[in-house]
């Protein structure tokens, strides 16, 4: 893994931290941050392994598949 991908993986490690602290009482909130958390560690591990990650793939087919002729 390339030190960018490192320290966005540390980076994401303490927004989990983050997460539990502050939503632990709120279990929507706390369940969201999750999520998202989650995705984000998703991406990485894409990218780590030479993929693009699901959401800007989406992004990409989107943008193909939206265009219309000139």
């Amino acid at each position: 893994m390339s030190r960018y991908l490192e320290e966005a993986a540390a980076l994401l490690r303490k927004s989990a931290e983050t997460n539990e602290r502050e939503h632990a009482r709120y279990p929507v909130n706390l369940g969201a941050g999750r999520e998202r958390i989650a995705r984000e560690f998703a991406a990485l591990a894409a990218i780590d392994k030479g993929l693009l990650p699901a959401e800007i793939t989406a992004d990409i087919l989107r943008a193909i598949t939206d265009r219309r002729p000139a």
